[in-house]
């Protein structure tokens, strides 16, 4: 996994880490709290093999290997029934001792003598004395019954306290800083496995890498998102970073390997709720705002908006020019005033969309409208849910993708390029809208358009020298046919 999609996954769930580091610490606290005061007092013995008279030095070393060897014997005699019984006896203690072993350890270092008894109690001279009361127990089961001859010979060892107990001054337990920080890095650990887990079993799409890493069309630009995610810049070319953004994608679709005959262009999205509709007169706008004359197409026969956004009559649109009872001309709307687009609502809503959409009526208006604009523009369908954003394309000089952030999952953008694919078409760009303008996605860390993404460009048509030609006519100008509309539609101009 790519480090800055590791670090983009934390920042993004630093909440969830955070969330999960508070609970560790107050698990810990609240551990500390739960457990009892415990005073804990040790004291160290010394066991040593006896030494006799008229001892050699061989003997001596002989015993004191003897010693060392059944040192782990004599830890487990220090906490056994056998020693802990006197003591529970001598101290008066009410409980078993099982349960008592629980409080007391026998400890010693790798090749030492020396075994260290400790007992833990409620208070600091309950612990002195426990402890006390084990090592002279075990002091006399060791000398007295494991180790005495059966002759009832001295004993072959001998055990001596080095260090008696004493009462301490600070309880053992509960530590609470040491809980504290135990919660800490548990908590803090559960949290980055979690947020990880997340990260990587999420599957939306959320910024420009997201879609490079899945697919090799170009981004052809960023869109932030407001607060109002279908609203329309401003027409009388305000620069506002939404704005700004739309004009970036304008320059970059002089880029984009577009059908430099057919300036008609599908826009449509894997999934509805893309922001296809709204990212689509916005393109218009800024490109009628450099000088293009731009006609926007309502193709979305299923569920239509662009009149509803744009304020304009839906009743007689585009259904009604394909079965020919509305000329052209006539159902044309324009909407703006400054940079008037030119608008063909949806019309009446057809029984057969796709039907209509791919007929040649449909190759016709388009054939009339991009011989007469710069640009058209049509809002399709979303590409998942039917096939209209794929019949339409083979009409158009090519299609543009809308990615909503945060709004469509890869398994859906990779069924949208497929589609796409099937009939030979493969997305002019990607538009990545609704970026969110704060946090980890937020679009000043998307960043801006690479050149590199995009293929060369090639010669295309500039729009500067065609604003003054007067030869050419829109649909709202001329009463009359073009000359090289097909004579055998139904479609009537």
């Amino acid at each position: 996994m790519e480090l800055h999609r590791l670090v983009r996954i934390l920042r993004k769930r630093w909440i969830l880490i955070v969330a999960f580091t508070l609970l560790g610490v107050l698990g810990g606290a609240a551990a500390a709290l739960l457990t009892p005061v415990q005073y804990q007092s040790s004291t160290r013995v010394f066991v040593a093999a006896q030494i006799q008279n008229g001892s050699t030095p061989g003997d001596l070393v002989q015993g004191n290997n003897f010693v060392v060897q059944k040192l782990p014997y004599y830890l487990d005699v220090a906490t056994s029934p056998r020693v802990l019984e006197p003591v529970i006896t001598s101290l008066g203690l009410s409980e078993s001792a099982a349960d008592l072993a629980q409080r007391v350890s026998a400890t010693t270092e790798p090749g030492s003598a020396v075994i260290e008894i400790a007992a833990l109690a409620p208070t600091a001279d309950a612990a002195q004395q426990l402890a006390q009361a084990v090592s002279e127990s075990f002091t006399d089961v060791v000398i007295n019954q494991l180790e005495k001859p059966v002759d009832g010979g001295e004993s072959p060892v001998r055990v001596g306290v080095l260090d008696p107990a004493v009462a301490p001054d600070n309880p053992a337990l509960p530590q609470l800083y040491l809980n504290l920080a135990v919660g800490l890095l548990v908590g803090l650990l559960v949290g980055l496995v979690t947020a990880l887990v997340l990260g990587l079993l999420d599957r939306r799409i959320y910024n420009r890498d997201d879609i490079e890493r899945l697919t090799s069309v170009p981004v052809l630009g960023s869109i932030p998102l407001e607060a109002r995610a279908n609203s329309i810049i401003s027409t009388d070319g305000a620069s506002t970073a939404r704005a700004e953004a739309f004009r970036v994608l304008r320059t970059n679709l002089e880029f984009a390997d577009a059908d430099t005959n057919r300036r008609s262009l599908v826009v449509t999205s894997s999934v509805s709720g893309e922001g296809k509709t709204t990212t689509l007169v916005n393109l218009a706008i800024v490109l009628a705002e450099s000088g293009a004359t731009v006609a926007v197409i309502d193709a979305d026969l299923r569920t239509p908006r662009l009149a509803d956004y744009l304020g304009l009559d839906a009743d007689r649109g585009l259904t009604d020019v394909l079965v020919g009872d509305v000329q052209l001309k006539e159902a044309l709307q324009s909407w703006g005033t400054q940079h008037p687009l030119t608008v063909l609502s949806s019309g009446k809503r057809p029984t057969n969309p796709s039907e209509l959409l791919g007929s040649t009526a449909m190759g016709t208006v388009l054939d009339v409208l991009s011989s007469t604009y710069d640009y058209v523009l049509i809002d399709a369908p979303s590409v998942i849910a039917v096939t209209d954003a794929a019949v339409l394309s083979r009409w158009t000089g090519g299609t543009i993708l809308v990615v909503g952030a945060n709004r469509v999952r890869e398994p859906e953008l990779l069924a949208a390029c497929d589609a796409l694919n099937a009939v030979g078409t493969i997305p002019l760009g990607v538009v990545l809208a609704m970026v969110p303008t704060r946090g980890p996605d937020a679009l000043v860390r998307d960043g801006g358009f690479a050149a590199s993404s995009l293929p060369a460009p090639r010669a295309t048509r500039p729009i500067e020298a065609e604003k003054g030609d007067a030869s050419r006519s829109t649909p709202l100008e001329s009463e009359s046919a073009p000359t090289d509309a097909p004579t055998q539609q139904r479609v009537t101009w």
